[in-house]
């Protein structure tokens, strides 16, 4: 007979990822909301009687570096790196799971310091292609350096994935899914934007850029809660 004292560790753990799930979801349902409002609040309230503080402030625009929105994400993103990054170190069969967790940091560090950014603009493809105009040249740039700096990660993945134990790897496929919608996306809104940038005039640029954070938003939430899954599932 099961002591109840384990049934209910059991238990907890096995319901840990559904509260995680629960409470992170509805965070990110009030910070989208909150991007709303402040997108939209001049044509919800001309008078900006109600929706004055979404309206003036930028940290409840989603779309721009160091909003809550972004700050709230790469939370969610360090804490399955550094999960994944436990799982890995301690069992050689798992070491992809450890790869992801340090392709995640990365991710993180690119966003806080700008990194893809600066690299676009010094490479100044407006330069080579004057028809582009400068955030254009600087947002194909950022796009150059990480299909570069992917080719080297993704190596990397492979090698570790054919090395790691066939449960690792199941899950290593499982965040390469969770991962790829939002690589898609990324990449589509800044060569459409290139090629097209008046589709992105008016409400159907708000739209695209609704689309694109959302899809962020839920993948860093994806894939928190992947590592989350992980971490309880029995050994």
């Amino acid at each position: 007979m099961i002591p109840a004292r384990v049934l209910w560790k059991r238990e907890t753990a096995a319901s840990r990822p559904v509260r995680i799930a629960g409470a992170v979801m509805v965070v990110n349902a009030l910070l989208l909301t909150a991007h709303v409002l402040h997108r939209s609040g001049f044509v919800l309230d001309p008078d900006g009687s109600w929706f004055r503080l979404f309206r003036t402030g930028a940290l409840w625009n989603g779309g721009i570096d160091g909003s809550l929105m972004e700050l709230f994400g790469l939370l969610q993103l360090g804490a399955a790196a550094v999960l994944l990054l436990r799982l890995g170190l301690r069992n050689s069969a798992h070491r992809v799971l450890a790869a992801w967790g340090g392709v995640f940091l990365l991710l993180i560090a690119d966003d806080l310091c700008r990194i893809h950014e600066r690299v676009g603009a010094r490479l100044a493809l407006d330069r080579l292609l004057p028809s582009l105009g400068a955030t254009t040249a600087q947002e194909l740039g950022g796009l150059l350096f990480w299909a570069v700096s992917g080719l080297v990660l993704v190596g990397g993945l492979i090698h570790l994935h054919r090395r790691s134990g066939a449960r690792a790897r199941t899950e290593s496929w499982a965040l390469l899914a969770t991962v790829v919608p939002f690589v898609l996306v990324a990449v589509g809104y800044v060569l459409v934007g290139a090629v097209r940038p008046d589709l992105f005039g008016g409400p159907w640029g708000e739209v695209a850029a609704m689309v694109r954070i959302t899809v962020k938003l839920l993948t860093m939430t994806l894939l928190l809660l992947r590592a989350v899954q992980w971490s309880a599932a029995p050994r």
